[in-house]
């Protein structure tokens, strides 16, 4: 009995879906689009801050001056994901959240505002998420 209950309870584990994140290819620029990338090839959205474009985005437009720049990318993910993505770069990438402000305005608008702190400087960067597009601005 022992045995026959420890093969089923075996065998639905087996069946049990499993949910893993899915595995998008490195970020890519799109046609005239010109960037910059690290050492590892990855694109950068902010080279002064090592911030690179999420995997599975198509970057459109592109723009660096000084220590501020301006992308424009489309990805496979939500807006929440993709906001996630850049808290854990950015915290990964050595700099503290000081404040994150989220605008929702479903379902033409979402927007966030991350001031973060990090390596003497602080700075705003700010994700706009319409129809489909993302904008990211960082200022120093």
């Amino acid at each position: 009995m022992r045995r026959s209950l420890l093969a089923l309870l075996l065998l639905l584990a087996a069946c049990a879906p499993s949910v893993e994140t899915p595995s998008y290819p490195p970020a890519k620029a799109g046609p005239g689009v010109l960037v910059l990338r690290d050492e590892a090839g990855r694109i950068l959205l902010n080279p002064d801050l090592g911030l690179f474009a999420p995997a599975g985005s198509v970057l459109l437009a592109q723009s660096y001056q000084g220590e501020a720049s301006k992308s424009r990318f489309t990805s496979p993910e939500s807006f929440d994901r993709v906001l996630r993505w850049l808290e854990e770069a950015l915290w990964d990438l050595g700099y503290r959240l000081e404040e994150v402000r989220v605008h929702e305005r479903p379902p033409e608008r979402y927007e966030a505002t991350l001031v973060v702190v990090g390596k003497g400087k602080r700075r705003v960067v700010r994700l706009v998420y319409r129809s489909g597009v993302f904008d990211l601005e960082v200022a120093p």
